[in-house]
């Protein structure tokens, strides 16, 4: 029973701090005002940080039924060094989290251009590094979750490391 109440305690927690760092994001469907625009046919918003900051991104699951809802807690930083994407899946009708999905996490270069050697199938962490040799739009890609075709796409800025 005492677990319960934990578990209780820090979906409560996390609900809590994602309504106070939540970024105004949701990318399915969304018709936000935008920094950038990566096409004629999708808007995204401009993530860009400066080094070590930490972001939230949050978006629904674009299957038809969006079934899942993930939070992205992003620490950016700068070409050549680490940054750090910590995912969470929550229940897109509870939002409750749902711990230990696994997923398929993979990097674009903009929106079309896959990045070798960036693919993982099968993830079970909730964190994933990723180092940029350069700067510009990228797009963090999370699919296959919990085994089903729902996916949900991330776009972010890397910058250049000034000397």
């Amino acid at each position: 029973m005492k677990s319960k109440k934990v578990t209780s305690a820090s979906v409560v927690i996390l609900v809590a701090i994602a309504l106070m760092l939540t970024i105004n994001s949701s990318f399915a469907q969304t018709s936000n005002k935008t920094d950038i625009i990566v096409d004629g046919e999708r808007e995204v918003k401009n993530y860009s940080t400066t080094s070590k900051e930490s972001t939230m991104l949050e978006g629904t699951g674009t299957s038809k039924y969006g079934k899942y809802k993930v939070q992205v807690n992003w620490t950016s930083d700068y070409t050549g060094s680490e940054n750090v994407f910590n995912i969470h899946f929550l229940d897109a009708k509870t939002g409750i989290e749902l711990p230990g999905l696994t997923y398929s996490v993979m990097l674009f270069k903009g929106e079309i251009s896959l990045l070798d050697g960036t693919i993982r199938k099968n993830q079970t962490s909730p964190q994933q590094i990723y180092m940029f040799k350069e700067e510009g739009i990228y797009n963090l890609r999370i699919s296959s979750i919990d085994g089903t075709r729902e996916k949900i796409d991330f776009p972010f800025q890397i910058k250049l490391r000034q000397p």
